[in-house]
């Protein structure tokens, strides 16, 4: 069932309590009282089109409408991917690193496989991390020049540097080993090792782990399905340009 703009945003969350993280990314926490998709996104200056989207592209795995988020303002689309960025660094990595240090710290675990798990997760949150820093130092401030040269058809100093120091081509490649990582860490633990006493901790570690590489997932979608096409769209119209 599509997610549409009359439906109250409380029943949203009933149908998919999995889109709660995507909505707080837009800027919209919870209380909605008896208010539509259409009136919370109003109040909460939020592209209704931008929004349903995404929802339903996060509700839905089989509905990408990839034309439709190419339409819309890169800046949009950075504001949101930035704001998944923060909710890898400062929520979903730290909730897995307090339980592989919970787990760490029990009686009676065999701290050599568990500390195997946690060097192994501190490298992947490493790697994610300088691939996040990399987005957003330098990605997306590309993405917004690009953006920026296209519609005002001339190039400013400030913008000529960041085109001139970067290709989206260059980016296209860098998320297959931060997901590779990730895989790694889930067959270790779920192929290689012996569970340790605490079951329910160690599997609430690595459900976390297949839920944080499920969001990753669309997460990269959105950038190699949607950003980078558009980019390599305006690229062509800049070349034209000069």
């Amino acid at each position: 069932m599509r997610i549409t703009k009359d439906m109250k945003m409380a029943d949203v969350i009933q149908m998919n309590y999995m889109l709660i993280p995507v909505i707080y990314r837009f800027g919209i926490n919870l209380g909605f009282g008896d208010k539509t998709v259409t009136e919370i996104c109003g109040g909460a200056e939020v592209d209704l089109n931008f929004f349903l989207q995404m929802v339903n592209t996060y509700h839905d795995k089989d509905y990408f409408p990839k034309e439709e988020l190419q339409s819309i303002p890169s800046k949009d689309i950075v504001a949101y991917l930035k704001m998944t960025h923060s909710s890898y660094l400062n929520e979903k990595l730290s909730e897995i690193e307090v339980l592989i240090e919970e787990l760490q710290h029990a009686e009676f675990e065999d701290e050599k496989y568990i500390l195997l798990i946690r060097n192994f997760f501190e490298g992947y949150k490493n790697e994610l991390t300088e691939h996040i820093m990399h987005e957003e130092e330098l990605v997306f401030p590309y993405v917004l020049a690009v953006e920026e040269i296209c519609e005002a058809r001339s190039i400013s100093d400030r913008n000529r540097k960041l085109y001139e120091s970067f290709s989206i081509a260059e980016y296209q490649e860098g998320h297959d080993d931060v997901e590779e990582k990730l895989m790694d860490l889930k067959t270790i633990m779920i192929k290689y090792l012996t569970p340790p006493l605490n079951k329910n901790l160690y599997h609430k570690i690595i459900q976390l782990l297949f839920m944080l590489e499920q969001d990753l997932n669309y997460h990269s979608r959105i950038e190699d399905k949607v950003l980078v096409p558009k980019m390599i769209a305006m690229e062509k119209i800049i070349t034209e340009l000069n």
